[in-house]
């Protein structure tokens, strides 16, 4: 059995493969986990570093860009966007890669234009689950509208932070429709973050000193621990992407609602209609302020709901949405650095 690791912050123990662990709960496994069977099928053995140690290693997987070199024949997978990790499209970065996957069409182009040795560079979204979850119709769905996200900005000031937009709508709800609307997340006991090194540096020190005896955030219920749940419960959520009108940027959040039966009410790159129907999803985009998005869901009938209700789960049991799953994310990467090691 030949051995290989996988590197991605700083899991060790092989918990990486394990359930309750990383950023997505209890599900954040699953494609990793799925990953290591499919290259245990060819003889490898993929393993977090700390379980190789003493063992000769057949090549790295990279998810995200690392400040170290490979050790072994290296492979990289884009997990974070640029505005968050900016040495996933660092070219010089890049160039120590054999293979770089990735879900931004315009890295794959870029890398393909770039002189001198560059590394072969294969589109692949980001993974998701599409098994359909239980989606009660309207009717039984007591809660109106939800958003689950952490009140964090971006570390650098961009335009594309999406941030703001999230707190707007927060408060157009709050000001229009409380009852309707309730906020999940991690950090909202505190004021908006703020964009930039000053602003994580005032979110750090913020969290040394005693939470706020009240949120200033009446909507907010506190964090969420089953979204799965909430989201059956929910007829419309707010799930914004981190940043805006970044090609290709599409994560679990806009999946995660259309597989439960929960409407999304989305903001992400400016192509998402190209690959996700527009009859699956509200989007924000098209209205000119977050009190514009309010009155649309509140006065949404029922029947046009339900149509988007219907459209979401006849796309994710398509052919047309397997590219997202974490069943091809998985393939993908076995297959193509599998065939370097014959």
């Amino acid at each position: 059995m030949r051995r290989a690791s996988i590197i991605y912050q700083r899991f060790r123990e092989n918990h990486l493969f394990a359930m309750g662990g990383g950023d997505l709960s209890r599900q954040f496994h699953l494609p990793f986990t799925r990953l290591r069977e499919l290259f245990l099928d060819r003889e490898i053995e993929l393993n977090t570093p700390d379980c190789n140690a003493g063992h000769e290693v057949l090549f790295e997987l990279h998810i995200n860009v690392q400040r170290r070199s490979p050790r072994a024949p290296g492979y990289v997978y884009q997990y974070e966007n640029a505005l968050v990790r900016p040495r996933n499209e660092d070219p010089a970065a890049l160039r120590r890669y054999q293979k770089v996957f990735t879900w931004n069409p315009a890295l794959v182009q870029s890398l393909g234009h770039q002189p001198g040795p560059v590394p072969r560079a294969v589109l692949l979204p980001y993974p998701n689950r599409l098994t359909p979850a239980p989606a009660p119709a309207g009717a039984l769905r007591p809660k109106g509208c939800v958003m689950v996200a952490s009140n964090k900005s971006l570390a650098v000031q961009d335009r594309r932070d999406l941030h703001a937009r999230r707190c707007e709508i927060i408060r157009a709800f709050e000001a229009a429709a409380p009852d309707f609307f309730s906020l999940y997340g991690r950090g909202w006991e505190y004021a908006p973050a703020a964009p930039g090194k000053w602003g994580r540096l005032l979110g750090s020190l913020r969290k040394r000193l005693p939470a706020p005896a009240r949120s200033p955030f009446p909507s907010w219920r506190g964090p969420i621990a089953d979204k799965d749940a909430l989201l059956r419960e929910a007829k419309f959520c707010i799930c914004y992407e981190n940043a805006a009108d970044i090609p290709g940027y599409i994560t679990e959040k806009i999946f995660d609602c259309m597989r439960t039966g929960c409407v999304p009410v989305y903001w992400g790159p400016k192509e998402v209609a190209e690959v996700i129907p527009s009859g699956c999803f509200v989007d924000a985009r098209i209205f000119s302020h977050a009190h514009a998005i309010v009155g649309h869901l509140l006065t949404m009938g029922e029947k046009e709901r339900t149509q988007l209700q219907h459209a979401a789960a006849e796309f994710i049991r398509s052919g047309a949405a397997a590219i997202f799953s974490e069943e091809n994310f998985a393939r993908t990467l076995v297959r193509e650095i599998s065939a370097d090691f014959p």
